[in-house]
């Protein structure tokens, strides 16, 4: 593990505890560790906006079990307080595209938080979705 990451663990932790964490202060969906091993990928294929852009939309445009937003959230919040800063009121698709820093260290920063985040969902008891089996 780099150092980067090392540094951003924390603050990861604390990411994944308000957003992704269920009830009980121990078990995360696990539809979420899929999202998050599937973002890297879906960068490089596609792009960093358009990876944001899939992962903003409704579960219910998206077909998925758990809300990805969540999940971005997360990375946001990773991002701002890096950089010293609060969350602000826009999400981290409105913050990349608005943000005039340098576009490479925004997405290498977006990377690290995802990766810092994946090792950390991973300390968690993993569990079916809410969302699951509500058709049968």
């Amino acid at each position: 593990m780099n150092r980067k990451t090392d540094q951003l663990i924390p603050l990861a932790y604390r990411a994944v505890q308000e957003n992704l964490v269920a009830a009980d202060g121990r078990s995360i969906s696990k539809q979420y560790n899929g999202y998050i091993a599937s973002f890297g990928a879906a960068v490089v294929q596609s792009g960093i906006l358009a990876a944001l852009v899939f992962n903003y939309r409704e579960p219910e445009d998206s077909h998925s079990e758990e809300d990805r937003r969540k999940l971005m959230d997360a990375i946001y919040r990773v991002i701002c307080e890096q950089d010293g800063e609060r969350v602000q009121g826009a999400d981290l698709k409105a913050y990349y595209r608005h943000e005039q820093t340098d576009k490479r260290r925004l997405k290498q920063q977006i990377l690290d938080a995802a990766t810092a985040i994946k090792l950390v969902i991973r300390t968690f008891k993993l569990t079916e979705p809410t969302n699951a089996n509500q058709n049968d």
